[in-house]
């Protein structure tokens, strides 16, 4: 069983498992409902009376711990030997976007998805931002909440939004020349941080056999009848949890992945790439962009977003200190030494 997590969570399985190939998406600005024709081979994964899966079982679905090579049993954890079907951080970041709150519409019907909902706030009065369908285009606007302060501010029609946030965005790309070089002194941190990783792997692994201990005793007082049953799964639940993200971290460590390499590598390419996401990219695409970008700071004030960006890409507007790309004693992105490196881009 093949398996994606798209929006903000994404993996897809090389090969499908058990010849299905499931689509599974996880988009935080979706409801729950959206998810009920789940895509399996060529048609919808449905019940056995042939209708949509209701809210609740998708909400099980995608939060069952069977997919990261645990599964539970009379309401326990266990280990289960079978091949974990995606990483546990990868199931963790799905339930933080499970958690977070869902639109939700009573209807089963098809809507035009309002892309910049939520991205943006009013400047004036700083309720939310809203949008609605007006002779087949969609419109944004103040949702005019503040009792307070009356808000004057007018609607903005999507197409005009979108251009102006690509206007906001082509400035803050990393010039080629300097991504690559940039790129080529992370391969030679990630060699250098061999070393490093090798022992914190053993830490790792320290604080694993620690848990198994931990859940030793649990069991006895169990068995023993210190605490009861519900406390028990609850607390086995927990270290069985944190045992995986050890487990994982540790597996990562082994194979010279350090945490930090991965994010900046991801940064650099993603800042070499702004230009074209802002001139050829989707709304979509933009929209994503533009929240790493500017974060929660983007308000619309006339019609025109407007906001001061978030570290690091607030580094490429910065005026520039050093005439050199990349400093001599490494690269690592909130370090005052390798940040000098990014204050040259404007």
């Amino acid at each position: 069983m093949g398996h994606r997590l798209s929006g903000t969570v994404s993996q897809v399985l090389d090969t499908p498992k058990l010849k299905v190939d499931l689509d599974l998406s996880v988009d935080p600005s979706a409801a729950l409902q959206s998810y009920q024709g789940l895509s399996g081979a060529e048609r919808g994964v449905r019940t056995k009376s042939a209708k949509l899966l209701g809210r609740s079982i998708v909400s099980r679905v995608l939060s069952n711990p069977v997919y990261y090579g645990h599964f539970k049993y009379a309401g326990e954890v266990h280990e289960g030997t079978h091949e974990p079907l995606i990483s546990k951080k990868l199931f963790d970041d799905a339930q933080a976007v499970l958690n977070r709150r869902f639109r939700y519409s009573p209807k089963d019907k098809d809507t035009e998805r309002k892309v910049f909902l939520g991205l943006l706030r009013c400047a004036e009065c700083g309720s939310a931002i809203t949008g609605e369908i007006q002779k087949g285009h969609i419109y944004y606007r103040c949702t005019k909440k503040n009792r307070v302060q009356k808000c004057s501010q007018p609607y903005a029609r999507e197409e005009a939004l979108e251009t102006e946030i690509s206007r906001l965005l082509v400035p803050f790309t990393l010039r080629e020349d300097w991504a690559d070089e940039m790129l080529v002194r992370l391969e030679s941190e990630r060699k250098n941080d061999a070393h490093a990783s090798t022992a914190l792997a053993a830490q790792k692994r320290t604080s694993i056999a620690n848990i198994n201990a931990r859940l030793q005793r649990l069991l006895d007082g169990f068995l023993d009848g210190i605490i009861d049953r519900e406390a028990y799964t609850t607390e086995k639940s927990k270290l069985m949890s944190e045992k995986r993200t050890l487990e994982e971290q540790c597996t990562a460590l082994s194979k010279g992945q350090q945490t930090w390499l991965e994010p900046m590598r991801k940064w650099i390419l993603e800042a070499k790439s702004a230009d074209k996401i802002a001139l050829t990219g989707s709304p979509e695409q933009k929209r994503v962009l533009a929240s790493k970008v500017f974060g929660s700071n983007l308000v619309l004030d006339c019609k025109k977003p407007c906001g001061a960006a978030i570290k690091p890409f607030a580094l490429l507007r910065e005026k520039p200190t050093c005439s050199k790309v990349v400093g001599e004693q490494g690269l690592e992105l909130y370090l005052p030494r390798e940040t000098k490196a990014l204050r040259m881009i404007a």
